[in-house]
């Protein structure tokens, strides 16, 4: 391998280890809220509290039984409000011609023809590539876990042909991209770097890679080595090997000096004839952007990028303004938790006092009862018409008559614990009883339930406007790519 691609591949793994040191406590994050909204929602050490116990026939004690650890999952219906109004919003790209000057210049009819043109491309592009589906994934896991991501990709039309089409990629799991950590721009849209990696049995790696340094390792010993000379990116399993397989795009910038001539026209420095000279020139920093897949030990493919943009596009939920040296994104579940723990276990509390409370007993003088003994015995499961008992004890003295005694289970604190939690968990995700269908009933014109619902959707409404920044900058890309791909207008 050349001395700059060496200096490349390094530059990547170290470009890598970083974005995954930076990501680490973000994806960890990510990764819960995604469990938790899942259902496993409580503690792993709490649940085994909760666990059932075997008899312990050495110590004499009895067999305990399991204590309720019930899950009512009250997360997923405002999070699925919100996923939801995306799917009904219908969002999508338009092109359209750049007018600053409020009709103060003539149209250009070319123009207007080859907006059209691009229109057209744009819609064809969305509707053969699913771009919905691409965009609704992301936004499912920006809602969800703070972050979504997807692309803009090329690839080569179907059948014997160099020509190449534009489409919309969606990640199925998008923790396999990693972002330029630098980047400021909610949409990505100024990364200077990203990576797209999966971890590939070696079997498949060799039959897509055919042979190279990798699959030449074939003893243990090289195989360990390859793990010694890039730690993470080659792994074993057992009998399984895999190996991390990313690709990687990056940007190169390029200084060159422009120039201006009399006449306002302008060129490059380096291209000039010797017989030109220009009135005026300054330094202009032209930026490519580079595609090549590595894996941990060498460049296995590289090319140019067709266009001007990175083409990850980010999705993102709620970013939190910085306060250390830590970058946060949080969705919905993130705010809501401790309030659905609450609940569960609240809820969970009251089936275990209520459901396990002891059936009341009789109470009853000793000699009124045990004559009808079989009636007592039943009268906790059936329903006995007649409960008949002597009025006179053991001495033959009056008795009173055998009576339930009190057992009370005190679920009114229970009650207005889970209710308190309920609402924490509306609170939390900012989705109220108006977007969940639940109006006052005092509320009867249709206009002011309506209000109310707007109202509600207020507080999740930077969900959506945050899809719709990441889809501008989609269409920036894909409006740039157009003539890369599709050729200039005849």
């Amino acid at each position: 391998m050349a001395k700059t691609d060496t200096a490349r591949l390094a530059l990547a793994k170290a470009r890598f280890k970083l974005c995954e040191e930076v990501d680490h406590d973000q994806r960890a994050q990510e990764q819960s809220d995604l469990q938790f909204y899942n259902g496993d929602q409580w503690d792993p050490l709490v649940a085994a509290a909760r666990g059932g116990q075997p008899a312990n026939t050495v110590a004499g004690l009895p067999p305990v039984p399991a204590r309720p650890t019930y899950v009512v999952n009250k997360v997923k219906e405002p999070v699925r409000q919100v996923l939801n109004q995306e799917r009904q919003a219908d969002f999508g790209i338009e092109l359209v011609a750049a007018d600053d000057f409020g009709g103060l210049t003539e149209p250009d009819p070319k123009n207007e023809d080859e907006i059209e043109l691009r229109e057209g491309l744009v819609r064809r592009i969305q509707r053969e590539s699913e771009a919905a589906d691409a965009r609704t994934w992301a936004f499912d896991r920006a809602v969800k876990a703070g972050r979504g991501f997807y692309a803009v990709m090329t690839r080569y039309v179907h059948g014997k042909s160099f020509d190449k089409e534009i489409y919309i990629h969606r990640f199925y799991n998008q923790a396999t991209v990693y972002l330029d950590p630098a980047h400021e721009q909610p949409d990505g849209s100024d990364a200077r770097y990203a990576f797209i990696g999966v971890d590939m049995p070696l079997e498949k790696y060799e039959a897509e890679f055919g042979k190279n340094r990798v699959s030449r390792a074939t003893t243990d010993a090289d195989w360990r080595g390859l793990m010694d000379d890039a730690p993470g990116w080659f792994k074993t399993d057992g009998e399984v090997r895999a190996v991390r397989v990313v690709d990687y795009f990056y940007t190169v910038d390029e200084s060159r000096t422009l120039c201006l001539f009399a006449d306002g026209s302008t060129a490059w420095k380096d291209e000039l004839a010797d017989s030109q000279s220009p009135i005026d020139e300054r330094e202009v920093v032209e930026q490519t952007i580079k595609w090549c897949k590595i894996d941990g030990v060498q460049i296995l493919d590289e090319t140019d990028w067709e266009g001007p943009d990175l083409p990850i596009v980010k999705v993102l939920g709620e970013e939190v303004q910085p306060y250390d040296q830590k970058r946060r994104a949080n969705g919905m579940v993130r705010s809501a938790r401790d309030s659905q723990m609450g609940f569960n276990s609240m809820v969970s509390k009251l089936v275990e006092m209520v459901g396990l409370a002891p059936l009341p007993p009789f109470q009853a003088a000793e000699g009124t009862w045990e004559k009808y003994a079989a009636f007592y015995q039943q009268a906790n499961t059936r329903t006995i018409p007649v409960l008949p008992y002597s009025p006179y004890d053991l001495r033959d003295n009056p008795a009173p008559m055998p009576t339930r005694t009190d057992v009370n289970v005190p679920i009114q604190p229970i009650a207005v614990s889970i209710q308190m939690f309920d609402e924490s968990i509306q609170s939390t995700t900012g989705v109220g009883d108006p977007q969940l269908g639940k109006t006052d009933p005092s509320v009867k014109s249709g206009r002011a339930i309506d209000l109310l619902r707007k109202q509600s959707q207020q507080g999740t409404s930077h969900f959506l406007d945050n899809l719709r920044r990441s889809i501008r900058y989609e269409g920036q890309i894909i409006n740039n790519l157009l003539y890369p791909i599709y050729g200039t207008r005849p």
